[in-house]
């Protein structure tokens, strides 16, 4: 197997298309399926089947993505550090966080820890709040910000966070005038959730069912004027963040009945001790996750 082979493997994965995975690449399609092909010849075994929609991963498919891909991050991590140590350059650190973690902590957050460190190269990666992402798109980070437990084997939990679930609305809703609500009190109403794939939000769709209550609308964690903007039309949105940041004419109330949080977690690499500024990241996220 070689590099541009695993290249183009996990880019068909990635768009689940041939056709699609040639575009991105900038070949030809043909080109594409000759790779894969050789690739399956070479590990004797099929990697995708086609359908109608594009092509889906087998069971060997979806292992070598896997590996294929922590294999990739881990030869562009070594030539990445050796080439920045060979020119003299700053020694590089990698931080991952989920769409719609910086609304969680201080305006300037990142560039604030940028500035505070110019002796290192910082590198950001922003992933889409689902398992795919979490499993693959964090691999090679050396600080890891997400709203689910990690798979990989790479990273080890150094932060976990709870915040219980409530619900957002505006302060002109006839419910505003009750101090806390309750799973009944939303029978009827418009509910917004958020589009996130983690365990929490997997629990909260469970408990909704199980009420007989279905979101009404449903947004990405980075939408907030959307958000607003149905709020201020007699929608209600689940909510665990800090209610100081809420506009003016918005209030957040408990539910009374739901019992259930919102988790944050921060994770390093495994083979490295936690090194003084990653103690520093962690005061700060104390600091300013929670009111």
């Amino acid at each position: 197997m070689e590099y541009k082979q695993l290249q183009v493997f996990l880019k068909v994965c990635e768009t689940k298309s041939l056709t699609k995975a040639a575009e991105r690449l900038f070949i030809s399609q043909q080109a594409v399926s000759r790779i894969i092909a050789n690739l399956e010849n070479e590990l004797n075994a099929r990697l995708f089947i086609r359908t109608p929609q594009g092509v889906e991963l087998t069971d060997c498919g979806g292992e070598l993505e896997q590996q294929a891909f922590e294999f990739l991050h881990h030869h562009d991590s070594i030539v990445t550090r050796l080439g920045n140590l060979n020119q003299g350059g700053r020694k590089e650190y990698k931080i991952g966080f989920f769409m719609g973690m910086l609304q969680m902590l201080p305006a300037h957050f990142l560039p604030d820890l940028m500035d505070a460190h110019p002796k290192l190269q910082f590198r950001l990666q922003s992933y889409p709040d689902n398992e795919r992402s979490r499993s693959f798109q964090n691999y090679g980070c050396d600080l890891v910000m997400t709203t689910s437990p990690l798979t990989s084997g790479n990273s080890v939990q150094i932060f976990h966070y709870e915040s219980p679930i409530g619900v957002i609305l505006q302060r002109s809703h006839p419910l505003a005038q009750k101090r806390e609500l309750t799973m009944a009190d939303l029978k009827g109403q418009r509910l917004i959730t958020l589009n996130s794939d983690n365990r929490s939000q997997s629990r909260l769709m469970n408990r909704l069912r199980e009420w007989d209550l279905d979101a009404h609308s449903v947004v990405g964690d980075t939408e907030w004027g959307l958000t607003w903007d149905l709020l201020r039309r007699g929608y209600i949105s689940f909510y665990a963040g800090k209610l100081s940041v809420l506009p003016d004419d918005m209030l957040g109330l408990p539910l009374a009945d739901l019992n259930l949080d919102w988790e944050f977690f921060v994770y390093k690499r495994q083979s490295k001790k936690l090194s003084a500024l990653e103690k520093e990241i962690l005061v700060k996220i104390r600091e300013n996750i929670s009111d």
